[in-house]
């Protein structure tokens, strides 16, 4: 082992995959930031050691680092342009009318890009995030065609200042928010953002609660940390495809490794005597199956 102390620890349920992969874009991050960082699974704990440190304030300073950092979609004049078209095109429709050809193509571009383009994390991270755009059975994505990756990555940014309790900042929950770039009006400040679906405590089937939530507009709660960090997580520590449809299978280790290692031994790409296999499924929120969600892991034979 390279470092006997850890710097910091965060509380993980191994049975949420959501958590579990957020732990590696928690890893991921403090090996932007402190070159050089090692990571491990120790019960309930995802452990990291930063080389030369070791302090209450690591956690913290990561935390608030990527709170402060910019994470962009498009940019500010795309964002921009695609306002001035959604407007016009809203006024035109008003009147029976449509926009020209020409605008309504680069309106549509502009919002597919918003929905499923890269997202770009600033410095001192500099983080370039597009692991989504592949074939849906190799990639766990979990979002419906029309919401915007960048709005929910800031919605659930914004609110990692209400997190106190950093140790179990996986288990902070709230109701996320539209971004403020994102307001029209004060009033839209208000106006609730549906998240990624990554943790697993979040699925609900339309037919086990009598109704969708989605479809009711209803306010529940999120878990903005785990929504962000797995988003992170899943650019390098990528699960492997299972045999069952819209399965993954993934190993944790339970020795300091630094970040290129600990996601081969991840994806099972480079075995390791002693990690553990774990395996989930996507599962559909409605019989549409217009959304998805991560469902809770199962153990996966021994110990490799």
């Amino acid at each position: 082992m390279s470092h006997v102390l850890s710097s910091f620890a965060v509380t993980v349920d191994m049975a949420n995959p959501g958590q579990v992969i957020a732990c590696c874009g928690v890893f991921e991050l403090a090996n932007r930031k402190w070159p050089g960082a090692e990571g491990w699974f120790d019960g309930r704990q995802f452990r990291v050691a930063i080389p030369g440190r070791y302090d209450d304030n690591a956690l913290g300073c990561l935390v608030k680092t990527l709170a402060e950092s910019e994470i962009s979609g498009l940019s500010e004049e795309e964002y921009d342009e695609r306002v001035r078209l959604e407007k016009e095109g809203k006024e035109l429709r008003r009147k029976g009318l449509k926009l020209p050809e020409d605008k309504e193509k680069r309106r549509q571009e502009l919002g597919e890009q918003a929905r499923a383009g890269v997202i770009r994390i600033g410095a001192p991270f500099d983080l370039l995030l597009d692991w989504w755009q592949t074939d849906d059975e190799v990639a766990p994505k979990t979002w419906a065609g029309r919401q915007e990756l960048h709005k929910i990555a800031r919605a659930a940014q914004d609110a990692l200042s209400g997190i106190s309790d950093l140790t179990t900042l996986l288990d902070y929950g709230c109701v996320l928010r539209k971004p403020k770039e994102y307001w029209t009006s004060d009033s839209d400040g208000k106006e609730k953002v549906e998240p990624f679906y990554f943790d697993a405590r979040r699925f609900a089937h339309a037919l086990d609660t009598g109704f969708s939530l989605d479809t009711q507009e209803m306010e529940t709660i999120a878990n903005p940390a785990v929504e962000l960090l797995c988003l992170i997580g899943l650019q390098r520590f990528r699960p492997a495809t299972a045999p069952a449809k819209w399965g993954f299978d993934y190993w944790i280790w339970s020795q300091p490794l630094s970040a290129p290692v600990a996601a081969a031994v991840f994806s099972g790409v480079s075995p390791l005597p002693g990690s553990q296999g774990y395996r989930f499924r996507l599962r559909f929120r409605d019989d549409q199956k217009r959304g998805k969600a991560f469902g809770l892991t199962a153990r996966i034979g021994g110990d490799w």
